[in-house]
């Protein structure tokens, strides 16, 4: 069943972060580190020893593994009974675990404005990155240097071509490594929540349209078209339980996730979903004393993101 779900199902949010399987054995804890080396060569006079680069570990993030798991009984008189349609109740119970992955994952977004959050099982969430402060802020610090960046839009416009431009900026002169120098980081998505369709329709227009939308002649080529791919999240403007948060909807993002640099988001994934075998026997797998069927979903993983370089948002209310 497992088998014939993943064949259809579509991850959102797969390029978000960066996945790596540990194994089931490793350590449940894996660390993961933000390391800088300055940027330039020095002048080397005649005869004289070249400079070394200065070079440092910026920000470490950890990611600690928690396991979820989901159980499902089918009693016999759901068996018997026409009215209970068993197989899509199964395909159903198949999704619970990669849904609640895909709802974690683009959680790190819909609480990118604060350093914690409490989940549906309420369990605290630290989703800060490694410099202690949340993802999107105007206010990052750097490791080696007393100077910050910002990789929050000026504002929190709502999603336009201006503003889309105020977001390319920030890239450019606020996306700095941790000696305070600006780095390369090529945008390449644009992230909007499904539960506005007016922005997903004006990030479409930008991103699409032929000519460019701010004006009407149809002779100016818009510089726009298929410049960034187009990210829709339809689990991003909701709250920790996954009920839809209207007050998120018209937030937006643009991220570096492809290449070498690129947003260090990370997911580690020591148990992939799964489930789990049926239980053996001259029985059929039914439990002697309760005539039930049982089945389990089972996975264990961890998200972290180690600073906001890579990634700009706009908290547009």
């Amino acid at each position: 069943i497992y088998q014939d779900f993943f064949k259809t199902y579509q991850e959102e949010s797969a390029m978000l972060f960066i996945s790596e399987n540990v194994g089931e054995n490793a350590e449940t804890v894996k660390r993961y580190d933000e390391q800088d080396m300055n940027q330039y060569a020095n002048d080397k006079a005649q005869g004289a020893d070249a400079s070394r680069l200065d070079f440092g570990v910026g920000y470490t993030k950890s990611v600690f593994a928690f396991r979820i798991g989901a159980q499902l009984n089918i009693s016999y008189e759901m068996r018997v009974a026409k009215r209970f349609e068993i197989s899509k109740a199964i395909q159903r119970f198949t999704m619970s675990a990669p849904t609640r992955m895909e709802l974690d994952r683009q959680h790190r977004l819909t609480f990118s404005n604060v350093t914690s959050y409490v989940n549906m099982n309420g369990r605290v969430v630290d989703v800060t990155g490694g410099d202690s402060v949340s993802i999107i802020n105007p206010v990052h610090p750097l490791a080696f240097t007393p100077i910050t960046f910002s990789n929050e839009v000026a504002g929190d416009p709502a999603m336009s071509v201006t503003a889309l431009e105020s977001a390319e900026k920030l890239f450019v002169t606020d996306i700095l490594d941790n000696f305070g120098l600006p780095v390369v980081f090529e945008p390449s998505h644009l992230i909007v929540c499904k539960q506005d369709p007016n922005t997903v329709r004006v990030a479409s227009q930008i991103l699409r349209s032929t000519t460019l939308v701010t004006q009407a002649n149809p002779g100016v080529i818009n510089t726009f078209l298929q410049k960034y791919d187009l990210m829709v999240l339809s689990r991003l403007a909701t709250t920790a339980t996954g009920a839809t948060d209207a007050s998120k909807a018209r937030w937006w993002f643009l991220a570096a996730l492809k290449g070498i640099s690129r947003l260090q988001s990370h997911e580690s994934i020591w148990e992939a979903p799964h489930m789990n075998a049926a239980a053996s026997g001259s029985n059929n797998g039914v439990d002697a004393y309760n005539d039930d069927y049982t089945f389990g979903c089972r996975a264990r993983y961890g998200h972290a993101i180690t600073s906001g370089r890579g990634i700009v948002g706009s908290l547009a209310i």
